[in-house]
């Protein structure tokens, strides 16, 4: 960490956009004012009053900023160190103003179209956006490696908690059998946003995101972002699901001859009972390791579990913006252009031909994470490229695994465009990683 804040040091003020103004995008830019070598310039949000709002609880001075969707005024209010309010993202991507851009939206559609417009202007992308990532994430880095910029996930968020175990013991020379998170919520497929308004409101956050959580599919999101970074994959569709306190997590990571229930080591799952923290199941790789493991009080072997109980979300993002600004490193990226992974629709109820159907968070679809190449052989639709203009063609029974054929997608959405085109450079180069 020292070597990272001399480079800081060196390179001086990062100048950072942010694109969101809920409760990461709001923590991000509060952390970032009181950091040195660090300039919020740049705030985007759909609505001036959230901005305005933003401004208020950081206790920025009406006289320090301007509101402005004007490059040439933004420019201005640049060079007299205002802090720029805007509407429009694009703002937040000119390398005039930023040096990256942070993407706090969770919006699919909109993470995209801020990467590209970044990738264009070389600014880099630190993404708090796992929905995009994880669903046409391969395909961004795979442009961002072609114009020499950053295309990274955040530490702190979930995904990239885990990646920084995962390096830290491979780093040690450990074997990494499984990895994964804790849930902190009830799993109910089939939950929508109106049972959780009055929890969403208490907890400060939209019925949708909260649905999402409940029903499973930010976890598989999540977990998607993992495999595609390391290449390990869910054991069985959905994942397990283990209960266990933390002293006990690596006994509940058995393979089925070893009395446990996996059938496959290199896989990802989430475990009830150790929320917030994440893990990694590992096993040392000659005797002398495995016992200074036992003598470390690490447990009883062969397998170990490195956990750590926490991640902080939005706080640890500066060390991701510092990482691919002065380094020109990421945090977690995906590993090859051919994902490992796939988060797939599942139908939350029956559906009915010509019926408009929601996506991430509503109630009609829950995802569930599958391996890449079953999820391509059978035509799995991926859940994120669902959205409010997405239409049932045919009758979906409830717990049907939804495919491409069963729905007209809106073809005018950029997760749609961009994910047909990772799909055909796939598919046109099989080998290409």
């Amino acid at each position: 960490m020292n070597f990272l804040s001399n480079k800081i040091n060196e390179f001086g003020e990062i100048k950072v956009g942010i694109v969101g103004s809920g409760l990461m995008g709001t923590s991000l830019f509060s952390q970032l004012l009181s950091l040195e070598n660090f300039r919020p310039t740049v705030i985007s949000s759909r609505r001036k009053e959230s901005i305005l709002e933003l401004f208020k609880a950081c206790k920025v001075a009406e006289k320090d900023y301007v509101i402005t969707d004007n490059f040439e005024t933004a420019l201005k209010a640049f060079k007299e160190n205002k802090y720029i309010g805007t509407t429009d993202n694009t703002l937040a991507t000119k390398s005039e103003l930023v040096d990256a851009v942070t993407d706090c939206t969770g919006n699919i559609n909109a993470g995209i179209d801020i990467s590209l417009e970044a990738f264009k202007n070389k600014v880099h992308v630190v993404s708090l956006n796992v929905e995009m990532d994880s669903t046409v994430g391969p395909y961004l880095n795979h442009l961002a490696k072609n114009s020499n910029i950053v295309y990274t996930g955040s530490y702190g968020d979930e995904p990239g908690a885990i990646v920084e175990l995962f390096e830290f013991a491979n780093l040690m020379g450990f074997e990494i059998l499984h990895l994964g998170k804790g849930k902190n919520n009830e799993l109910n497929y089939y939950v929508t946003e109106d049972d959780v308004k009055e929890d969403a409101k208490k907890r400060r956050i939209s019925p949708r995101m909260l649905t999402s959580f409940v029903d499973g599919t930010n976890t598989m999101i999540e977990l998607n972002a993992v495999c595609n970074a390391t290449g390990f994959m869910p054991d069985i569709r959905g994942c397990h699901m283990i209960y266990s306190e933390p002293k006990e997590l690596a006994d509940k990571f058995k393979l089925i001859e070893d009395g446990g229930i996996f059938k496959n080591r290199y896989t990802v799952d989430f475990v009830k009972g150790i929320a917030p923290g994440v893990y990694a199941i590992v096993k040392a790789k000659n005797e002398i390791i495995d016992y200074e493991m036992q003598y470390l009080s690490m447990g009883k072997g062969p397998n170990y579990a490195i956990y750590r109980p926490y991640h902080l979300t939005s706080l640890e993002t500066p060390i991701s913006i510092a990482k691919a600004v002065v380094l020109h490193e990421s945090s977690i990226t995906p590993k090859n252009l051919k994902p490992s992974a796939e988060t797939v629709a599942i139908a939350k109820r029956d559906i009915l031909a010509g019926e408009l159907i929601e996506g991430i968070g509503g109630k009609s679809v829950f995802g569930s994470l599958e391996k890449y190449s079953i999820a391509k052989e059978n035509d799995l639709l991926p859940i994120g490229l669902i959205n409010e203009n997405t239409k049932a063609k045919i009758n979906i029974k409830k717990d049907t695994p939804i495919t491409y054929n069963m729905v007209c997608l809106d073809c005018n959405s950029s997760a749609v465009i961009i994910r047909n085109r990772m799909n055909s450079l796939i598919d046109s180069n099989p080998d290409l990683l």
